[in-house]
């Protein structure tokens, strides 16, 4: 009788542990089933939206300004960029608060890409908007929100808290 009891309990607990990993298994599949969280297809949109511009302004190089530099280097930069900008900063400024009305809250000579442009942040009434101006014409390129990343964080820990707890399973006695 003792052995059946045991048997019994052994079988019923490998079959508890089959169908709790069988629970898991599919709650991860259906978790990376989502192709893209909000967060990802924001800054998946705004890094397209950095390569769908050129400027009047084009450098040899071809990555962002200041990935692998040193300071020496980014300084060296900085004299280069402004020498190849025909327009200043405060025309640049100008060119950001006429297409976005606001503050600005920081102007900077940017190499995004092999485009010379000026990065114009712009406090406004909804948050902060990144302004690209063209370095040789003054043309706005492109605008986003920064507020997009400033809230990525928040955006992850309320799509974590709303996702559905799958790892509780209960057995009813």
């Amino acid at each position: 009788m003792n052995k059946k009891i045991v048997a019994y309990l052994a079988s019923g607990l490998l079959l508890f542990g089959a169908v709790a990993g069988l629970g898991s298994y599919q709650a991860r599949a259906a978790g990376t089933a989502v192709p893209v969280t909000q967060a990802e297809a924001q800054q998946q949109q705004k890094d397209e939206q950095n390569q769908s511009y050129t400027s009047s302004i084009r450098t040899n190089n071809q990555q962002d300004a200041g990935e692998v530099k040193g300071q020496d280097g980014e300084e060296a930069e900085n004299t280069s960029l402004q020498s190849l900008a025909k327009i200043t900063a405060e025309d640049a400024k100008d060119a950001a608060m006429k297409a976005v009305p606001g503050t600005v809250t920081k102007v900077s000579l940017d190499d995004e890409d092999g485009n010379v442009v000026y990065s114009v942040e712009v406090q406004t009434a909804k948050g902060i908007m990144d302004v690209k101006v063209d370095a040789g014409n003054g043309q706005v390129l492109a605008q986003d929100s920064d507020q997009d990343n400033q809230d990525g964080q928040e955006n992850d820990i309320a799509e974590e808290a709303n996702r559905a707890d799958h790892d509780n399973i209960q057995l009813e006695q």
